[in-house]
C-alpha cells in the first residue's frame, strides 16, 4: 500500500510533466512569446460577392471583427487593445475608431492588406 507522501509526490510529478508539456508546445509553435493579432475591418470591406463575410477572412491565424458601425468599431477596438493584442484596421470608420481611442492600431489598405497581415 503506497503511502500518503508517496501518493502526493506522484500527482505532483504527473502535474510538472503535464505543464512542462504544455509548455513545450507553446514554445515550439512559437506562441509563447508572440501577441496575439486582431483585425477590426468595416463590415462594407469584408464582403465578396453575394457572401456576407468573405471565405478567406474564416481561416486566418487573427481574431477578425466586422463592425457595422462607429459605435462597434470603438468596442472592438477598445476590446482588444485591453487584451493586449496587436491590431490592425482597415476601412474609414475602423481606422477612425482607432484614433478617436487613442489606441496604437496598424491602418491597412483594405481586405487585401488584412489578409497579407493575417497569413
Amino acid at each position: 500500500m503506497m503511502s500518503n507522501r508517496t501518493r502526493i509526490t506522484a500527482v505532483l510529478t504527473a502535474g510538472a510533466v503535464a505543464a512542462g508539456a504544455v509548455l513545450g508546445a507553446e514554445a515550439s509553435t512559437g506562441q509563447a512569446g508572440g501577441r496575439p493579432t486582431a483585425l477590426v475591418i468595416d463590415s462594407s470591406l469584408a464582403s465578396h460577392g453575394s457572401e456576407l463575410v468573405d471565405p478567406r477572412l474564416k481561416d486566418l491565424d487573427a481574431d477578425v471583427r466586422l463592425p457595422r458601425d462607429a459605435r462597434e468599431a470603438r468596442t472592438n477596438v477598445r476590446y482588444f487593445d485591453a487584451l493586449g493584442y496587436r491590431i490592425y484596421v482597415a476601412g474609414r470608420t475602423a481606422t477612425a475608431a482607432a484614433e478617436r481611442t487613442g489606441v496604437d492600431a496598424a491602418e491597412l489598405h483594405g481586405l487585401a492588406g488584412a489578409l497579407t497581415v493575417a497569413r
